[in-house]
């Protein structure tokens, strides 16, 4: 007998309409369905967008509300379905994800699921030129008939916002739309709280660094088997045709300079013509354009044109057909621009670096990983410094500028917070872009990327440095000779291999300090005995306020290492307290870097436990921790600090106060304050006994059964 044929469930989007469509009518918001718009600016913005489907003709949203509380207003977009399983897709990082990774909309999962729907709905219109609404709503409504004929509806509501419009935050989910009667002011009072520190930020950074991660790695892959480009000259390939892809537009979206399209890149001969000439030029405009200092442009124009203008790489190679730069600039410009895009202002080049590692020549970084600090230490180190809108924050071994990214975004925050007025905000935001972040860094192929990464983030690179920090830089302004820098902020990764595995960059710097916070991630052995001197001549003017022992894989060479906090221009006293934190056990699992697409996971678990960090390190232990236990991983004690003369009575003292020296500037590490405690107790007699008892048992047990046999 045959079998029946499977019946695919019939949509019933008609009626789930209706249901929703009476719900909006009871409503007191102004709403228009289908065939309507709520005004013209939004109906422009949907007519001027793909469909759903990505064809010509506009968007029709099924339904539209327009919420008003007082001056302001939000439109909310909703779209209806009908079968079961279509409200919505995820992707792995539990995001609403309406882009592919081409940066292309991803108009299959647009069209066929509800809240994808909307969220396209909604980014069209943030996204337009003329949009006067810093967030709009998307609402996906889905609704089914089970087995029975019982009817089953299902509503998730996201917001989007301004500032990511790519990036849907979740708001409610429900089974109906009632959720959009609360009092104005209750319902507007919830769609800000849930854009204060919404979960979907941090997931989408990770979302967009396994993005790149894997882009990256594609470009590193093509750059050697393809384009065949040398690896020292691949850094000084790569800038360049970023800037050349990017271009600068203005404020109203056009372009002012135009990037570069691959199919002008012909490997021409001509005198002028080159693959090279024509992605030189458009670098040359890229840093006029963002207004970079005419002296730092005239230095990124030496750096790159040894490499684009006077080698053969912007010359037809035989075997490909084109110019290994043109192989080169191709790649970036369809993979790595679209990633950039989606990343928003995301460290980009700190990815980009994670990469490149490999390619620059950096003394002992196989072995430390000198350069690149990961992202979410950089930021635990800002907020441990106690970074601000009033900070000027420098970074003597600069890297890739992540300590920099780090700081100017809380401080770009921290004025958002507290800024008056707009006006007040945004020349405040100019000023901490070009005035209150500072870094040096000593290797030409790392500065180039640091400045990169800084003019990516729209701070012009102003005070970028390309010098030794120890033995050339002066501590002003760059190319400035009147100002000094007036950092009241330390922010450092050193190279392990100076002197005092690194402290002695920290001395260097404290001593142009007057006063404010410091931060290094080093080596432990910087804190038992490798930075004795250093360490001594630091504390004479700053005082260790905490030791905080990192996990041992941090670093892809897995060394141990600790963040030291310091309060600059306070002397270190013999009574002074310091925290001695052990967070080893970050909550983090890590994974071969070399393997992985991502080498962390973890992400719910860790987060908690930084902000507690932050906290027990400015409050110390409160009933609030939870991680954190006093004795266990929490430790407050002295450290030793100065000498003292030994006596010429008891054996005893001399044996003491001998010991005491031998620690002087060698106990800043949590496993030397530690106390383990052997004197056995009460319960651990009971336990032995308990324990010796049930083997007793064990072994009669056993013999019984051995004679029963």
């Amino acid at each position: 007998m045959a079998k029946s044929p499977v019946r695919k469930n019939k949509s019933i989007e008609p009626i789930v309409s209706q249901w929703a469509n009476e719900q909006l009518n009871k409503m007191s918001w102004k709403n228009t369905f289908e065939q309507e718009s709520l005004n013209q600016i939004i109906e422009t913005a949907l007519k001027n967008a793909l469909s759903k489907e990505g064809g010509v003709g506009g968007c029709r949203v099924d339904a539209q509300v327009m919420l008003k509380f007082g001056t302001k207003e939000i439109p909310v977009m909703i779209e209806y379905k009908g079968t079961k399983g279509d409200l919505e897709v995820l992707d792995k990082h539990n995001l609403i994800n309406i882009k592919t990774d081409k940066n292309e909309y991803d108009f299959k999962t647009i069209s066929k699921k509800a809240v994808n729907g909307a969220v396209y709905y909604a980014s069209v219109i943030l996204s337009a030129t003329a949009n006067p609404y810093s967030e709009i709503m998307a609402i996906g409504v889905n609704g089914w008939k089970d087995e029975t004929e019982q009817m089953h509806y299902e509503v998730k509501a996201y917001l989007l916002n301004a500032e990511n419009p790519n990036m849907p935050i979740f708001f409610k989910e429900s089974s109906d739309l009632s959720f959009l009667t609360q009092e104005a002011n209750i319902l507007f009072e919830q769609i800000e709280d849930c854009q204060k520190t919404p979960e979907e930020l941090s997931r989408k950074h990770r979302q967009d660094e396994d993005r790149l991660e894997k882009v990256l790695k594609e470009l590193n892959q093509h750059l050697r088997d393809e384009s065949r480009i040398q690896v020292n000259h691949r850094i000084a390939v790569v800038t360049p045709c970023i800037m050349a892809g990017l271009g600068v537009k203005n404020a109203d979206g056009s372009y002012k300079v135009e990037p570069l399209k691959p199919e002008e890149l012909k490997g021409s001969q001509e005198e002028g013509e080159t693959d090279g000439d024509k992605i030189f030029r458009k670098v040359v405009q890229f840093l006029k354009e963002r207004k970079i200092p005419d002296i730092k442009q005239q230095h990124i124009r030496d750096s790159l044109k040894a490499i684009l203008l006077h080698q053969r790489l912007g010359l037809v190679d035989e075997t490909l057909g084109y110019s290994p730069l043109k192989s080169a600039y191709k790649e970036v410009f369809d993979n790595i621009i679209p990633a950039y895009h989606l990343s928003g202002i995301l460290d980009f080049t700190g990815k980009l670096f994670n990469v490149m590692n490999d390619w620059v020549a950096v003394p002992d970084g196989d072995k430390n990983d000198v350069v690149l600090t990961p992202r979410y230490v950089t930021d635990l180190m800002a907020q441990l410094t106690e970074v601000d809108r009033n900070s000027y924050v420098w970074d003597w071994a600069l890297g890739s500028g992540g300590f920099l990214i780090s700081a100017m975004n809380l401080m770009l925050q921290d004025n958002k917070n507290n800024a008056t007025s707009e006006k007040e905000r945004l020349e405040k935001d100019q000023k901490i872009k070009s005035k209150q972040l500072l870094g040096v860094e000593k290797l030409p192929d790392i500065y180039i990327l640091a400045v990169l990464n800084m003019i990516l983030m729209n701070d012009g690179s102003t005070n970028i440095i390309n010098e030794n920090s120890l033995t050339e830089y002066n501590g002003h302004y760059a190319y400035n000779e009147v100002d000094k820098f007036p950092a009241n902020v330390f922010l450092l990764n050193p190279p392990y291999s100076a002197e005092g595995n690194g402290m002695i960059f920290v001395q260097k710097a404290f001593e142009r300090m007057k006063s404010g916070k410091g931060a290094v991630i080093i080596q432990d052995s910087a804190g038992t005995g490798k930075a004795v001197e250093f360490n001594k001549k630091i504390l004479k003017n700053n005082r260790l306020l905490a030791s905080i022992k990192m996990p041992v894989d941090l670093f892809k060479a897995s060394v141990q290492t600790s963040i030291y906090l310091f309060e600059i221009g306070k002397r270190h006293r013999e009574n002074d307290y310091v925290k001695f934190i052990d967070f080893s056990d970050d909550g983090y699992t890590r994974t071969n870097r070399k393997k992985a697409s991502s080498n962390l996971s973890g992400e719910e678990i860790t987060r908690p436990r930084y902000q507690e960090l932050v906290s027990v390190v400015k409050n110390g232990i409160t009933p609030d921790c939870v991680f954190f236990k006093e004795g266990e991983n929490y430790v407050l004690d002295k450290i030793a600090i100065e000498q003292i003369d030994e006596p010429k009575n008891t054996a005893e003292k001399k044996a003491e106060i001998q010991e005491h020296n031998a620690k002087v500037g060698c106990d800043w590490n949590f496993t030397q304050h530690k106390k383990i405690n052997t004197k056995p107790t009460l319960a651990d007699f009971k336990k032995t006994v308990a324990d010796y008892l049930a083997w007793e048992v064990s072994q009669l047990l056993k013999q019984d059964d051995t004679q029963g046999k």
